[in-house]
């Protein structure tokens, strides 16, 4: 084409967004929302690492096995929360198991640290929020342009 072909040429409209201005607020929230659930914060500062004793096996319906332990702290005896799943059972009852908590609240705060596979896992995780956030301010950001620039 010629420049006089161009200059004939009726001004190009603006590309519509692929994603309503809707779709990029809610993709803004949920980002948000998934990062506060699926934060890895570092355990609190003077958490403790200890040995606590397989005393139960929390078994799903999917067959994944999750051990329960119990931990003497101070001559009290303190209950874990199912801890990391593993097919078949990596524990069995009576076996050494790796724990950690807070000094100031055992209770609140014993757990079964994860291991290996599931650690990575669940490193992954807040990565969606961050995609989710990515992709709402990207959408946000176009049809904010694009509402300006129909305006115009």
């Amino acid at each position: 084409m010629t420049d006089k072909d161009m200059a004939t040429l009726p001004p190009s409209t603006p590309r519509k967004p692929r994603f309503s201005l809707r779709t990029a607020i809610i993709a803004l929230i949920l980002g948000c929302l998934w990062l506060l659930l699926f934060h890895n914060a570092p355990p609190p500062e003077g958490t403790v690492a200890g040995q606590g004793t397989v005393v139960d096996q929390e078994i799903s319906s999917k067959g994944l096995c999750e051990p329960i332990a119990d931990v003497v702290v101070d001559g009290i005896t303190h209950r874990t929360p199912p801890g990391t799943s593993a097919e078949p059972c990596a524990y069995e009852i009576g076996e050494s198991i790796d724990v950690t908590y807070h000094p100031d609240d055992v209770a609140g705060t014993l757990e079964i640290p994860l291991e290996g596979s599931s650690k990575n896992a669940v490193a992954m995780l807040p990565l969606v929020g961050v995609m989710l956030l990515i992709g709402g301010l990207i959408s946000l950001v176009g049809n904010i342009l694009y509402r300006r620039r129909t305006k115009a």
